[in-house]
């Protein structure tokens, strides 16, 4: 740590020599003397010293105060008087000028060097809060929000030039005036005053409170504010202050009404992309357009109008409406002639308001319109590429209506998205139809295939199997007329038949259980899976819920060759002792859960395989209208799930992603 610089204003040399030794053997560097007022203001300003030792009664033309006063002030440095006997009126003056400590003579080491670290420190910390003072002044002037500080007697302390701005008040006419007259403050609806100084009882949780209402500026216009009080408490809770912080909010409500809007909008073509996306059937598609486009414009009605099978005219194809005049005519077929609406709409002018409508001559069914006393028509037009397909109308009834700009815009982006959900939803009935006719094809050939095993499981069972068993009962009176080495060579020939028998059995078996015909799926799972553990060694923990005995065939077939295979591949690569599976019905729907911590595999390596067993079992589910999942992680394990519906629809994958497992 540097040695602290010291300056010694002293008249008198001798004594300025004692305490300059003084000084050194404490450990101060003297960097000056000064024998005049004058000299010590020259040489602080030169030497920059850490404090100045004045003698209080200095000689010259500025005397010790005047000198300490002004080397004080404009030079920033604590000055420390050394007095011997003096008056009290001269110590009161020397006050005045901010010392930061006496000396009494004689001197006394540890009286100096007290005195002198007191000072050091006091200026230290004084230095520090004037700094933090400048920086709070600073922010606050230069602050975008409006500041007034007030007293206990609630009396203006500070107010910073937003707050002078908004108020009309300048600074001078502000300090020492009520917050009241400067910060004239009411209630926006019932313009009753609000008492801002009031509060006080009414925060006993908490130190913050914000308000909105109306200031009333001097010579101005109302402005709406928002403002915050944060009291100032002193260690013990006691108040002893106030800080106003306030806020023009014009800008701020233009603003948010502006995003209000814009999110209403938003919201509503969110809304309606998520509730079309959602959904592919045409028909619901058409209603939740209506539906949606109703309730975003507050419309009477809503109607969608589509070219039918002849494209000459549009025919009515879904409406929605909570007017019981409007209801009275649904169900009755509506069409418009293409025409009518190719005159009005194109890709330049999509949206269209027709007013004074009853008195339109060259509108369609005016009758109708006039029984139910529409007065606004609104039209957005539903393009596929530049190709007009059908219009969308809302109807406004009993008085007129105007479509600002913003509700404009969300008709035509409405608008959009419907053309965009009904060609997707065209597209999905043609892709459906396909699959569907592709589903029946395959399925025809797994019938087929299965149809097939049976038939040669049972010709291997019944008749090789039965032909085997003969000669095997041959073998066996041949073997008992026979002595010695043909004794021996026929026993050898009866093990090889066993054999061939229990391989046809296997192979029968492996073809297809007869058991899964005549008793069903849940025995016929139990005595694969108590085979399984016989010729693997891997336990099998099966659980299930109560199911009927019999479900339908093929979904009998599909829930076992899937149960089948996934257990053939957790013999072949899982390396555990362990597999779990599950068998739930729920929402008329058959889960089928096959799971393992083996070593697992990249689906994205494996699944897509013509050859993986996985493609043959996703086969399986998808030729019964159900599905089958596939989570696999490198050393945790697999985990396959198969939904089969039982209604005999084929289920919506998108409505079962968040299936819940058989386990």
């Amino acid at each position: 740590m540097s040695a602290t610089d010291i300056l010694i204003a002293e008249d008198k040399q001798s004594v300025a020599q004692e305490l300059k030794k003084r000084l050194e053997e404490l450990g101060y560097r003297v960097v000056g003397i000064a024998y005049s007022g004058e000299a010590a203001i020259e040489q602080t300003e030169a030497l920059r010293p850490h404090i100045v030792l004045m003698n209080i009664r200095l000689r010259g033309i500025k005397d010790g105060i005047q000198a300490g006063s002004y080397i004080r002030d404009d030079c920033d440095t604590p000055i420390v008087y050394m007095v011997d006997y003096t008056s009290q009126a001269t110590i009161r003056r020397a006050g005045a000028t901010g010392p930061f400590g006496y000396i009494f003579r004689p001197f006394d080491d540890k009286q100096i060097f007290a005195i002198i670290e007191t000072a050091l420190i006091r200026h230290q910390l004084e230095s520090k809060l004037q700094q933090s003072r400048q920086w709070l002044n600073t922010t606050l002037t230069s602050i975008g929000d409006g500041v007034i500080a007030i007293d206990e007697q609630g009396l203006v302390r500070f107010i910073n030039p937003v707050a002078m701005e908004d108020t009309g008040w300048n600074h001078t006419d502000a300090i020492g005036k009520p917050l009241a007259e400067i910060f004239s403050f009411v209630d926006e609806n019932s313009r009753q005053p609000i008492d801002l100084l009031g509060v006080e009882n009414k925060l006993s949780a908490a130190s913050r409170r914000g308000f909105e209402g109306l200031l009333l500026p001097k010579n101005k216009t109302p402005i709406p504010v928002e403002a915050n009080i944060t009291f100032i408490k002193d260690g013990k809770g006691k108040i002893y202050g106030m800080v106003l912080v306030f806020r023009d909010v014009t800008q701020q409500r233009e603003a948010m009404q502006e995003i209000k809007r814009q999110a209403n909008r938003t919201e509503a073509l969110l809304q309606v992309a998520s509730q079309l996306n959602s959904q592919l059937e045409l028909e619901i598609v058409l209603k939740t357009i209506c539906e949606i486009t109703n309730r975003s414009i507050k419309a009477s009605g809503t109607a969608l109008l589509l070219q039918g099978a002849r494209k000459e005219n549009f025919r009515l194809m879904a409406g929605i409406s909570e007017d019981f005049t409007m209801q009275a005519y649904r169900g009755i077929r509506f069409e418009v002639p293409r025409e009518f609406f190719q005159a009005l709409l194109s890709r330049q002018n999509p949206v269209l308001l027709l007013q004074d409508v009853q008195n339109n001559p060259h509108l369609p069914y005016t009758e109708v319109i006039k029984k139910m006393d529409i007065k606004t028509l609104a039209v957005a037009a539903l393009f596929r590429g530049n190709h007009l397909i059908g219009a969308l109308i809302s109807a406004f009834i009993q008085k007129p209506k105007t479509l600002p700009e913003d509700e404009t815009t969300l008709l035509r982006g409405l608008a959009d998205q419907a053309s965009s959900a009904i060609q997707n939803a065209e597209l999905f009935e043609q892709v459906r139809a396909g699959r569907e006719r592709q589903r029946k094809l395959a399925k025809s050939l797994v019938d087929i295939q299965e149809a097939e095993r049976r038939h040669i499981a049972k010709e291997l069972h019944d008749h090789l199997g039965q032909l085997l068993t003969g000669l095997q009962f041959m073998l066996e009176s041949t073997k008992n007329q026979a002595n010695g080495t043909q004794r021996s060579n026929l026993e050898e020939i009866q093990n090889s038949v066993s054999d061939i028998i229990r391989q046809v059995r296997e192979m029968s078996l492996n073809l297809r259980p007869s058991m899964l015909d005549d008793m069903g799926l849940l025995p016929t799972l139990l005595w694969h899976i108590d085979r399984y553990t016989n010729q693997t060694g891997i336990r099998v923990n099966f659980q299930y819920d109560e199911i009927p005995k019999r479900l339908p065939a093929e979904i009998e077939t599909a829930a076992y060759r899937i149960v089948q295979e996934a257990l053939t591949n957790v013999a072949r690569y899982a390396q555990v002792n362990e597999v779990f599976v599950g068998l739930v019905m729920q929402e008329k729907t058959l889960w089928v859960e096959i799971l393992d911590n083996g070593k697992g595999f990249d689906t994205s390596l494996e699944v897509d395989k013509p050859s993986s067993g996985i493609s043959g079992m996703r086969e399986r589910a998808s030729l019964v209208g159900g599905y089958l999942l596939v989570e696999s992680f490198l050393n945790q394990g697999t985990q396959i799930v198969a939904a089969l519906p039982l209604t005999g629809q084929p289920l919506e994958r998108r409505k079962y992603d968040r299936y819940r497992t058989a386990g």
